[in-house]
């Protein structure tokens, strides 16, 4: 009996396959949840760019993202990400022309490495002073080019987290 337990101990200590442990396991979505600055790469599954998003771009037609889209209330379409979450929503204008987009999902990251969950002192880290900061819907938005940052506060407070980043028209 001692003999095939170490003749097994030994089999398996050959394996040229790694154990696998919760720190190794492949996972689905490797940046779920992640609000970490840092260099965009290849793993980032949502890109925010050039003014676009998913080659969405304000005052673009809808109907070349039908599959991509679910309608809303008023005006209102959700942005469908690959496994079916949503990933934001954008505002259609003249009923089938894209207005602003809005992405509130962790997934969606800038070219400067920013996404849903940075401080407010992280995104100056990153971009620089904003251009300009309004009040909308209650709380503070930091624009700096096409883009605006919503924050959890109507004060513009370091601590301040982005909860959605629009691309404006």
């Amino acid at each position: 009996m001692l003999r095939l337990s170490l003749f097994l101990l030994l089999l398996y200590s050959c394996s040229d396959q790694p154990p696998t442990t919760p720190e190794t396991r492949p996972v689905e979505n490797p940046n779920a949840g992640n609000t970490a600055i840092y260099d965009v790469d290849a793993d980032d599954p949502y890109e925010i760019g050039d003014g676009a998003f998913m080659e969405m771009r304000p005052g673009g037609d809808l109907a070349p993202f039908s599959r991509e889209l679910e309608q809303g209330d008023a005006g209102h379409f959700y942005i469908k990400g690959r496994r079916g979450d949503r990933l934001g929503y954008l505002i259609a204008v003249e009923e089938s022309k894209i207005g602003s987009i809005h992405l509130t999902s962790t997934d969606v990251v800038t070219r400067d490495g920013l996404r849903v969950g940075n401080t407010f002192a992280e995104l100056v880290e990153r971009i620089g002073k904003p251009d300009a900061i309004e009040q909308e819907g209650g709380r503070a938005c930091a624009r700096k080019d096409r883009l605006a940052y919503c924050l959890d506060a109507t004060d513009v407070l370091d601590s301040a987290r982005v909860v959605e980043i629009v691309i404006l028209p």
